[in-house]
Formats: C-alpha cells, sequence, structure tokens
C-alpha cells in the first residue's frame, strides 16, 4: 500500500547568494526582521538555533494578535539544509494546540533546502504533520491555500530584507 503524502511545499526563489538565505534563516537577528507574514512583526524572547536548541517567539498581527511559537531544530547543514519541528505555544514557552483552529497538529516537521544556481537561491520549504491524528491531517490539508498565502507573505519580506 503506497503512503499518502500529507505535506505541504512551497518554493521560491531569492536574488540572493545561499550563504546569505541561509544566514537570514539561522541568525536571530535577521529572523527578527522578516520571519512571519505580511503584516505581522515578530519578537523572539530565546533563539538558540543549533541542532538541539529552541527558538521561542511570538508573531503579533497589526491588530495585536499574539501567536507564540516554539522551534525545536533537529539538523542544520550549512548552507543548504535546516530541519525543525513548530509548534504553537504560550508565552511562557510551554508547547500547546493551535489557539484559534480545532484538530491543528501539535507538531509539524519543517524542512528548509537551500540550492543556488547562477547567483540565485532556490529555497524548497517542506511541512508535515507529525503524530497527527486523521482529524488533525486533515484540517492541515484542509489549510493548504492559507499556507500558501502566509508563506508566500513571508518569503515576499525576505526577498525584501535580502535586497
Amino acid at each position: 500500500m503506497a503512503k499518502l503524502d500529507h505535506s505541504f511545499t512551497i518554493s521560491s526563489k531569492f536574488d540572493a547568494p545561499v550563504e546569505n538565505v541561509f544566514a537570514a534563516w539561522t541568525d536571530a537577528e535577521q529572523l527578527k526582521e522578516w520571519f512571519a507574514p505580511k503584516d505581522y512583526s515578530v519578537i523572539f524572547s530565546k533563539a538558540d538555533i543549533r541542532p538541539g536548541g529552541e527558538a521561542h517567539y511570538c508573531m503579533i498581527s497589526k491588530h495585536g494578535m499574539e501567536l507564540w511559537h516554539k522551534i525545536f531544530y533537529k539538523q542544520i547543514i550549512p548552507p543548504a539544509k535546516i530541519v525543525y519541528t513548530l509548534c504553537f505555544s504560550n508565552e511562557q514557552g510551554d508547547v500547546q494546540k493551535h489557539p484559534m483552529i480545532i484538530n491543528w497538529p501539535l507538531e509539524i516537521l519543517s524542512t528548509i533546502m537551500l540550492d543556488e544556481k547562477d547567483g540565485q537561491t532556490i529555497l524548497k520549504l517542506t511541512w508535515e504533520p507529525v503524530n497527527a491524528t486523521r482529524e488533525e491531517i486533515t484540517k492541515f490539508s484542509d489549510g493548504v491555500f492559507e499556507l500558501n498565502q502566509e508563506w508566500g507573505g513571508t518569503f515576499e519580506q525576505l526577498a525584501d530584507y535580502l535586497a
């Protein structure tokens, strides 16, 4: 029986060397400048960006809504690959369910692959629910349009930052 693919993948091209794009993902000071969808700002309360490290941050909408997240870094291979698990959290850093979407997976495995061609960097991001129930996988799959919108806006901010 074939394994069903419940992942979400989005790619983007950046007019910057791969080392610059990699640094934008792995340097906390740079992440603060772009790591949120359009119309959001981001603050980090913790950023230990290394295998085994954690980041704790908040995305704040222009209306003041706060969404806290926690990242658990698994693998970082300069300048080509970053793997981490992403969870929602509270302000204290305790992992918790999505505050607004019932049945959203508790954990998302995030894989970022970077490749440089002709002075441009191609970034491929893949999200996969981890240890998710059937209902959580369905909710995740139903959210692909929104994920495309959110990551598209985030990548626009990254492109502006890299310029």
